[in-house]
């Protein structure tokens, strides 16, 4: 089965429900990391309904990326928005900046987005496509201008 992009649903129905709290409109750095991952994690199937899902538990215990330019852990990610998008009436947008990390010699194939204040709890996964390569270069992972993750609040009426 192809490795795709997806949210943890145990992690937004506890944030709906009030059981744990986090503001995805907090602008300081760190509140929310990026850890890469190999395609190795694919082997083991993301499980997004798993109960309190977080970085280093699961698939996310091993594969990951690894190599010079690249600290286990991933790096600090910073939220630049969390609101309505321009001209788009009822879709809200959680924008991210974009990160960039120097002199890696790594291969990465998904992104891991955990929050360290509550346990390292996974918030979701956005996979590549394929695998990336670096070899004493730059890994960057560049956001779509609408947000690392869009929801449409309502249906067109």
């Amino acid at each position: 089965m192809a490795l795709q992009d997806g949210v943890f649903s145990d992690t937004w129905i506890k944030k709906m429900r009030g059981t744990i709290s986090f503001d995805l409109g907090d602008t300081t750095p760190g509140t929310y990391v990026g850890a890469l991952f190999t395609g190795s994690v694919s082997a083991g199937t993301i499980d997004f309904d798993a109960v309190n899902p977080a970085y280093g538990s699961g698939v996310f215990a091993s594969n990951e990326a690894s190599g010079p330019g690249y600290t286990a852990g991933g790096e600090d990610l910073t939220v630049s928005s969390f609101a309505v998008l321009v001209g788009s009436a009822n879709k809200v947008g959680w924008v991210l900046n974009d990160i960039l990390w120097t002199g890696t010699t790594i291969t990465a194939e998904g992104l891991l987005i955990y929050i360290p204040g509550l346990s390292d709890r996974a918030l979701m996964y956005r996979h590549f496509g394929q695998a990336y390569p670096t070899s004493d270069g730059n890994f960057e992972v560049g956001f779509h201008a609408d947000g690392a993750y869009r929801e449409r609040l309502r249906a067109a009426a």
